[in-house]
């Protein structure tokens, strides 16, 4: 079969047989199968725009119709709405959990109304004192890639924040790249009624990434000038002495009690949003959703665990009282001696005596480091009359016995009594001791 027809069947034409060439009419006209030749071309390239044509409506149509059953499908798994503002389309999911509502070991209701102090102590920011917990945006992010820069796109938004008793929650959802303008207005509009941000790793990723965004679709944003708490690095202070490691989910298991069922991976989540984009198959989608709700919903509570170790009301069931300590050197550091003592006043009433070596010498250094050496000594002498002893342990109530209690002989004798154990201790430790009981003999002899 001749390529014209062929082209007549793509096309749908009838197929008709040209009449025979008159080959005289030819050898008289010689400029005429130049001419015939030429309208061939032309009718090829007609019949070829045709057929492309006829693809490229069919791709469309089919393009379109997944498009709509994907948008249907969205709609029917996830209970989700399609928003348009000026600047387009998108999908939104609102959610409001009850302040009944159980996530691990806390109910929702008992991450409202934390302590604005504490809160801004572990943004490292004053100014968050001065708000509210109803002022707090939470803000979680699920992008086309991890790397940043101009080619990842945060595709899924999540937010939460407080109000009237309950924890409402929001997730933007660019369905294409066509719709992220639209859905950055939309979290803009939201962001313009808070008054500080909460997210985890934020200030290192999702703030920097959505900044990028909005500068690329020429949106003005005062996202980034909001003040942040960044919920990782209070975690690694307080939190990360005790875990193999700070991430979000390592913390939900170890420290919030929340134990996801049938969780995607993080790495996963570019790859399904690729699919989907092909497919429109809203299941690849669903599972994100649920990731990034939960996500949402656990900083609500870290945010509340962090502040309650670091308020210190009492000794609570579900922190750890390392957590404390750690909390309290968090506090020291930020020059909060006022809280140091607060964590230090909760151990007055409750026995350290479970607690391990190395968890009471943290606790004598505090209080060393806050002047209530008395109550360090107590515990240097608990951990002197345990076997076998730390060089800490007799290097500190050999100064306290010398320069406090300016009791030489006791000093003297401590000393003397440790260094008959030949292996217990380095030899600059022993050099160290050594020159001390010196020293000691000294005073002794003078005195």
């Amino acid at each position: 079969m001749k390529s014209i027809d062929k082209l007549k069947r793509l096309t749908g034409e009838n197929i008709v047989k040209p009449p025979p060439a008159d080959s005289s009419a030819d050898e008289s006209q010689g400029s005429r199968p130049v001419s015939e030749r030429q309208n061939r071309l032309d009718d090829l390239r007609r019949r070829i725009d045709t057929v492309v044509s006829r693809a490229q409506s069919h791709g469309k149509a089919a393009a379109s119709e997944a498009q709509a059953r994907g948008n249907r499908g969205l709609i029917e798994i996830l209970s989700g709405e399609e928003i348009e503002n000026e600047h387009g389309r998108f999908f939104l999911v609102s959610e409001i959990v009850p302040g009944t509502g159980r996530h691990g070991h806390r109910n929702i209701r008992e991450a409202f109304d934390f302590n604005m102090s504490a809160a801004a102590m572990l943004a490292n920011n004053p100014l968050i004192s001065e708000y509210c917990s109803s002022d707090a945006l939470f803000l979680d992010t699920e992008t086309t890639g991890l790397a940043g820069g101009t080619g990842t796109m945060a595709f899924l938004i999540g937010l939460g924040w407080f109000e009237e008793g309950h924890f409402h929650i929001r997730q933007i959802l660019a369905r294409d790249f066509g719709e992220e303008k639209a859905a950055l207005a939309y979290l803009k509009e939201i962001a313009g009624r808070k008054k500080f941000l909460v997210t985890f790793n934020g200030k290192a990723f999702d703030i920097n990434l959505l900044t990028t965004r909005f500068i690329l679709n020429r949106i003005p944003s005062d996202l980034a000038s909001l003040p942040h708490l960044d919920l990782l690095h209070p975690s690694r202070r307080i939190l990360g002495h005790r875990l193999e490691n700070c991430r979000l989910a390592t913390l939900e298991i170890d420290v919030l009690g929340v134990q996801r069922e049938g969780d995607i991976p993080g790495w996963e989540i570019p790859q399904r949003y690729f699919d989907w984009l092909r497919r429109r198959d809203p299941a690849l989608l669903a599972g994100i959703f649920e990731h990034n709700r939960l996500d949402v919903i656990s900083m609500a509570t870290l945010t509340a665990h962090l502040v309650e170790v670091l308020d210190a009301q009492a000794i609570a069931k579900y922190v750890e009282k390392d957590d404390y300590l750690a909390a309290a050197r968090l506090l020291l550091k930020r020059s909060d001696t006022r809280g140091v003592e607060k964590i230090l006043n909760i151990f007055q009433e409750n026995s350290c005596s479970d607690f391990s070596q190395q968890s009471k010498k943290k606790l004598a250094q505090l209080y060393k480091r806050t002047g209530r050496l008395n109550e360090a000594a107590q515990i240097w002498r608990e951990m002197a009359a345990c076997d076998p002893v730390e060089f800490y342990t007799v290097s500190e109530l050999a100064k306290w016995l010398e320069h406090r209690v300016r009791d030489y002989s006791a000093a003297k004798i401590l000393i003397e009594k440790v260094l008959h154990h030949d292996n217990l201790f380095s030899e600059d430790e022993k050099k160290s001791l050594l020159h001390r009981l010196k020293r000691l003999n000294t005073k002794l002899s003078t005195g």
